[in-house]
């Protein structure tokens, strides 16, 4: 993934992954640690879950969220209430502890 994970370069981002999905039975995002990121890029990985899950391929990220990223997972709300499918997707652990 590109460092910017912004609202102004999501649509590029989400057509790329949706290309990746279709082409392939499991995608792994991998994200650096200056990468900035938004709620749109949050929202885009939901949705790709989603889409690749019916379509029966798998979707996961190389590292457990941490840095800008756990902090937006946190301002957003994603962490309250978390399912623990979203946490084994997002922080690598079964219950948030």
């Amino acid at each position: 993934m590109p460092e910017n994970l912004t609202v102004r370069a999501i649509v590029p981002i989400r057509e790329d992954m949706l290309k990746f999905i279709d082409a392939h039975e499991a995608a792994k995002i991998e994200l650096s640690d200056e990468v900035q990121v938004d709620i749109s890029f949050i929202q885009m990985v939901e949705a790709a879950r989603v889409y690749a899950g019916t379509a029966g391929k798998i979707i996961t990220l190389a590292q457990p969220a941490s840095g800008v990223l756990l902090e937006t997972l946190r301002r957003s709300g994603f962490l309250e209430g978390m399912s623990d499918d979203d946490a084994k997707f997002w922080l690598h652990q079964g219950k948030i502890q």
